[in-house]
């Protein structure tokens, strides 16, 4: 996901990927944009975790 300036009036918009045209909303505030973009984060996903996908093997 990525927050983006918006370009129609509020500060902030909520995209699903920052090169993508799919917007999720957009958002007055930065709280309320990353609360935007949580409520989109899929329920089953785990935590961030260091390294990468070839190291995780």
């Amino acid at each position: 996901m990525a927050i983006t300036p918006s370009h129609s009036g509020s500060p902030f918009r909520v995209k699903r990927h920052p090169l993508s045209d799919d917007v999720l909303g957009e958002a007055a505030t930065a709280e309320e944009a990353v609360a935007l973009a949580v409520r989109h984060l899929p329920a089953d996903l785990g935590p961030a975790v260091a390294g990468t996908v070839e190291q995780d093997g």
